[in-house]
């Protein structure tokens, strides 16, 4: 009875195991591993730069506008000093615009690698 089942246990372990569908699958299944992580890093590295270059563009724009007018040249028989505040409205509203969408991308990566 014992040999019977020993046998019974075998051909089951036998059957159990399980192949693997092409000889190069583990090293394929590593390669995109490593590389969904390398992408991981980039998309960490890239937000990280955008907003890098953000705020040295907010800085340098808004640093444009307070030492323009102080310049004394004109623009198209147009002192600087009369059109610095619509210069300035538009460069706020730029600075505004693209912050709510750096906020968005890193929120919205924050999300998808809590999900993931």
């Amino acid at each position: 009875m014992e040999e019977l089942n020993d046998r019974k246990l075998k051909s089951l372990l036998k059957d159990s195991r399980v192949e693997m569908p092409f000889s190069d699958f583990e090293s394929k299944l590593m390669t995109r591993v490593k590389t969904e992580l390398h992408g991981r890093r980039s998309v960490v590295k890239s937000i990280r730069l955008s907003w890098l270059f953000f705020v040295m563009g907010a800085f340098f724009g808004l640093a444009l506008n307070i030492l323009l007018p102080w310049m004394p040249f004109e623009l198209a028989g147009i002192s600087l000093h009369f059109i610095k505040y619509p210069i300035l409205l538009i460069t706020l509203v730029v600075i505004i615009w693209q912050l709510d969408e750096m906020i968005r991308l890193t929120l919205r990566h924050k999300r998808h690698k809590r999900l993931s």
